[in-house]
């Protein structure tokens, strides 16, 4: 994912060109891709999964040497509970995304396991082992836990939360790299086994969907019969697109226009932040919007992030970690963060980077990966899918990363 980026070719479609561009060679293709060796098999508290991941570096004619600015991390035992796991895709941007998003994927982590230890000493002095909350969520202790309790759902989005600002934090401190122009997403999810809960953190336009058994597919099932999975998203991508993020960005005094009305090809609506400013974020937030995730863009011109003093950064995106001229327009590294329980329904969880989702939607995406028994496939599945796609409408590929996880089983009686 670039700060900016726009598409070429001969053909036009859906207001993209379909490209004429040769694809690679699948020896070539090969040597680009970073991948488990094979799936593998765990169990978190009463979360049984296998899970795989796949990461595919970019197809880029004028650059041949660019890095994959793509990475991912898998943590088991996360901090110091053999129930809890962490899993995440960080897709960078910029001359040194590569840089943060290897950053993220080093400090994030770590940065949360001191955070989380930190939460739970200072939860256990305030309540008893096994004791309960005014608002009804219980402390337990965690099996396999050295007998220290869970974090309730609101302390583990505080630490979450902290750990996202601090790791912005140090970035823009760090001097091996520079964020001034330059990011990443962040797209996680830390499995809390001991209570069958996933939180999922989210920072910028990578995803996180999830593939559940719908009740009239359930009732339609028999044990011969394969039972079709409906998607759901896990988080929102944070672009100009959403109405309620172009309302905050604005208000620092950014600019949000594509690409084409920056260079004067399209009209400019000067009355539509005033609009939006009056109706303070009341429309229906599907009225008039790209809901991405169940539709694709097919203009390729999203609108993006500007100064209002000049023509930069040019975000297409309105949250990342780094980024810090854009930070100064609103471009905030502060995760939206969803926690749900798992259930017997859930069956696959996808973390991917917008290379996956650039020309595929979130069903399509859990459909290919239900028709496979093994996550790896799964993966190599979509990610061709993505690469073929990407070369049927622009000149070149982006860095695509995947996660994918089975879930086995969900254990309600532990």
């Amino acid at each position: 994912m670039g700060c900016t980026h726009s598409s070429t070719g001969d053909v036009k479609k859906g207001g993209r060109r379909l490209s004429t561009a040769a694809p690679m060679t699948k020896g070539e293709i090969d040597k680009r891709i970073d991948a488990i060796d094979e799936t593998r098999t765990a169990t978190f508290g009463g979360v049984s999964v296998r899970y795989a991941y796949l990461s595919q570096r970019g197809y880029y004619p004028d650059d041949s040497m660019k890095p994959n600015q793509d990475s991912y991390a898998i943590s088991h035992n996360f901090a110091g509970r053999s129930t809890d796991a962490f899993f995440g895709v960080f897709d960078g941007h910029g001359r040194d995304g590569d840089k943060c998003a290897h950053f993220v994927r080093d400090n994030l982590p770590p940065l949360l396991t001191t955070a989380t230890q930190r939460a739970r000493d200072i939860q256990s002095k305030q309540q008893p082992q096994n004791g309960s909350r005014d608002d009804g969520e219980s402390s337990s202790v965690a099996a396999g836990g050295g007998g220290e309790q869970e974090l309730t759902k609101e302390t583990t989005q505080e630490t979450l939360l902290a750990a996202h600002v601090e790791c912005n934090r140090r970035m823009h401190t760090d001097a091996s790299l520079d964020d001034s122009l330059s990011g990443t997403t962040s797209i996680s999810v830390y499995l809390h086994g001991a209570r069958n809960r996933i939180t999922i953190s989210n920072v910028g336009d990578s995803r996180a969907v999830i593939g559940r058994v719908a009740d009239a597919a359930r009732e339609k099932s028999d044990a011969a019969t394969k039972p079709t999975l409906k998607a759901f998203a896990l988080s929102r991508d944070q672009t100009p697109y959403r109405r309620d993020e172009r309302i905050r960005i604005r208000k620092t005094g950014a600019r949000i226009l594509s690409l084409d009305q920056i260079e004067g090809l399209e009209p400019i609506d000067e009355e539509e932040a005033e609009r939006e400013r009056q109706s303070n974020g009341e429309m229906g937030a599907s009225e008039g919007e790209i809901i991405l995730g169940e539709e694709i863009d097919e203009g390729g011109d999203p609108p993006r992030v500007w100064s209002p003093h000049g023509d930069y950064p040019g975000t297409a995106f309105t949250r990342s970690i780094g980024d810090a001229i854009a930070e100064e327009l609103g471009v905030i590294s502060v995760p939206e963060m969803l926690t749900r329980e798992l259930t017997p329904e859930d069956k696959i969880i996808v973390l991917a980077s917008d290379g996956v989702f650039e020309f595929l939607t979130n069903q399509s995406v859990i459909d290919i990966c239900a028709k496979f028994t093994d996550p790896l496939e799964a993966c190599r599945a979509v990610v061709a899918e993505s690469y073929e796609l990407w070369l049927q409408y622009e000149l070149r590929t982006d860095d695509i990363t995947m996660i994918c996880i089975f879930v086995d089983g969900v254990d309600t009686t532990h």
